[in-house]
């Protein structure tokens, strides 16, 4: 089966601009309303501002290459331009997620409330999660590859998140110590890490068989990122837990 690539790019990157609108609109009203403690929100909306933006440049620039049955070369560019499109779209949403949890942490909303916004965080990180690993065939062609690739990413996914929550159980404190004193150059790492991930999209790394391990190192970057804002959420709620007791 055929896909439209030039549609569906346009669709994501209508898509994008509508959401980035939206959280750019969620960025003024939070400058307008001028609350000291909005600092840590404003960066992660900011942060997915940017990923929102980059994903609608990206998928449009994609909409506007013609896929060629019988040109290899471009549709491996076109797959690999939408792996990197895909994933840093999937950043963004969770960017966009996390920092509704935190604006409901910080006009203290009820517990309710802010348990609903975690669990609808986690909702959407694990929906992007499997997004990218679905994903991430298309840089393949190889039958074996491919029927052991998601498998062996969804593995690695399992035991990254079960070894990254092992270790904040751990050093708990000293993670709230670098949350605490370091957030904002935390949330810069994920910007980074899509900046990253542009630098490989104007690569010509796609002309040549792409590693497995390398699916699984961009993978596992992920994880980490997902992982990070997840611990970010946990200290926020233990900060305001802590502030409202006293």
């Amino acid at each position: 089966m055929q896909i439209d690539w030039a549609t569906m790019s346009s669709n994501y990157a209508n898509f994008a601009g509508i959401l980035a609108g939206f959280v750019f609109s969620g960025i003024f009203l939070l400058l307008e309303d001028e609350k000291r403690d909005a600092s840590e929100v404003i960066s992660i909306l900011l942060v997915g501002f940017f990923g929102l933006l980059l994903t609608a440049f990206l998928f449009s620039n994609i909409s506007g290459v013609e896929a060629y049955k019988t040109d290899p070369d471009r549709i491996r560019l076109i797959s690999f331009h939408i792996v990197i499109a895909s994933i840093i779209f999937s950043i963004a949403i969770m960017q966009m997620f996390l920092s509704l949890v935190f604006i409901f942490i910080l006009y203290r909303l009820p517990a309710q409330v802010i348990s609903l916004g975690k669990t609808i965080y986690y909702g959407s990180a694990l929906i992007a999660t499997m997004f990218v690993i679905r994903t991430m065939p298309a840089l393949y062609t190889d039958a074996a590859i491919l029927a052991a690739l998601p498998r062996n990413l969804y593995l690695a996914v399992a035991v990254t998140v079960v070894l990254l929550f092992i270790l904040s159980k751990v050093f708990l404190r000293k993670l709230d110590a670098l949350f605490e004193h370091y957030f904002i150059m935390i949330i810069t790492a994920t910007f980074l890490f899509m900046l990253l991930l542009v630098v490989l999209y104007n690569t010509q790394i796609h002309l040549k068989d792409i590693p497995v391990v390398g699916a699984q190192l961009i993978m596992g970057m992920f994880t980490v990122n997902m992982m990070i804002n997840n611990f970010s959420i946990n200290h926020e709620y233990r900060t305001m837990q802590l502030q409202d007791k006293k």
